[in-house]
């Protein structure tokens, strides 16, 4: 069968230390058709130094800073393939990673979007954890607040020319926001194999950003997600477990902000009360009493010895 040309689109900003490998990485497929494009979003590090050491090897370019999304829609714009990746610049592909995906999509031509296995690495590429990912429901993706798409997704052209390109108003969940979006317009499918990393280091976006920032995110996402025109009746259908989902997501991010994460957490529960069984909604209220119970002790012994003190005060003086 033809060999469609595969661009490849990595965004990097301050990853010189993780860069090399993955650029590495791509270069060494043994699939004969593709374009690299690296784009960086105007690190501060050697990481213009380390892409001018591959001049002709892959296409290049650094820009001001402008973020992860504005970038990779940059980088999509510029692409020529009929299958586009997006490879982040601390996530080195695995041997052959391409010419599998390429087979893959050639072999079930219904599908938009193709997503593998992965293995989580450390910063040394030791592997952590292999990670089998769910076979594809855009439903239940939807009603759990579940991205099924990790590292070394397969996308047709097509897919982005009905979905259109990353929305970068979402700084730091975009990539979930553009599958749900894709997914209104045809079939995602998983790939039954291992090709692709996820490198679990501090620096890393879904590590670094935890806070109330991404907390927020994960709310606006579904609301506005509702608001849409074209969302088909059986998701409409889960659109309070969906919330749900949502909130608790999100208090599971908010990161130490115990009060938001009670809060939050009640808005799961109001929205579906079934969600109390969730073993992370479970796991982030006792992290809520753990915070809060400190602190009404406090307050509480502070008082009784405040009262303590005024009714010492009054015996001594009748």
């Amino acid at each position: 069968m033809a060999q469609p040309l595969v661009s490849v689109i990595t965004p990097t900003y301050n990853r010189a230390s993780f860069l090399a490998e993955t650029i590495e990485s791509v270069l060494a497929q043994d699939y004969p058709n593709l374009e690299y494009i690296v784009l960086d979003d105007g690190s501060t590090d050697h990481t213009r130094d380390l892409l001018a050491e591959h001049n002709g090897r892959l296409i290049w370019e650094t820009h001001p800073n402008v973020g992860e999304a504005e970038t990779v829609n940059k980088g999509l714009a510029m692409a020529r393939g009929d299958i586009v990746m997006v490879v982040n610049s601390d996530d080195p592909l695995l041997e052959q990673a391409i010419s599998i995906g390429v087979e893959f999509l050639q072999g079930h031509p219904e599908v938009l979007v193709a997503y593998p296995d992965w293995v989580m690495i450390d910063s040394d590429f030791q592997v952590i954890q292999h990670v089998r990912v769910p076979d594809y429901d855009y439903v239940n993706m939807l009603k759990t607040h579940h991205c099924l798409v990790g590292p070394g997704a397969f996308i047709r052209r097509e897919a982005i020319r009905l979905g259109g390109f990353r929305d970068p108003t979402y700084r730091l969940i975009g990539d979930f926001e553009w599958w749900l979006r894709l997914g209104l317009h045809g079939k995602f499918s998983r790939i039954p194999q291992t090709i692709a990393t996820w490198r679990f280091h501090s620096e890393a976006a879904t590590v670094s950003s935890r806070g109330r920032t991404m907390a927020d995110e994960h709310i606006r996402l579904v609301r506005e997600y509702f608001q849409r025109k074209d969302v088909p009746n059986e998701c409409q259908a889960v659109r309070r477990h969906a919330l749900a989902s949502a909130y608790l997501i999100a208090a599971a991010v908010a990161g130490a902000e115990s009060a938001f994460t009670a809060k939050t957490l009640a808005k799961a529960v109001l929205y579906d009360p079934a969600i109390c069984v969730r073993p992370e909604f479970v796991a982030r209220l006792r992290a809520v009493f753990a915070a809060v119970l400190p602190v009404f002790l406090r307050k509480g012994l502070s008082r009784v010895f405040h009262i303590g003190s005024i009714l010492g005060k009054a015996s001594r003086g009748m």
